[in-house]
């Protein structure tokens, strides 16, 4: 076992969080375009056939499912084990 004085940490073993930093500092545009894309969707209000619905799409834009209300929307997001984003 090490020991150094309260003052000198030593030499650093970088950990699981400063390799994911160097990866992402490292990532190019288009896996940049393509992060998140199988795990996060979002909802958009709308109307289908004079009726309000609710679509859930992609990351990408894809539409993904059409439903008459929120709760269907997030009941089906969440059995597949997707997260909503917020889009502004």
């Amino acid at each position: 076992m090490n020991m150094h004085p309260m003052g000198d940490a030593g030499p650093r073993l970088p950990d699981a969080r400063d390799q994911t930093i160097a990866a992402l500092r490292h990532i190019t545009a288009e896996q940049l375009r393509h992060l998140g894309t199988r795990q996060v969707v979002y909802l958009k209000a709308g109307t289908r056939g004079g009726e309000q619905a609710f679509v859930v799409f992609g990351a990408d834009g894809t539409p993904l499912v059409v439903a008459d209300d929120v709760e269907t929307a997030a009941a089906v997001v969440a059995g597949h084990g997707l997260d909503f984003v917020t889009l502004h």
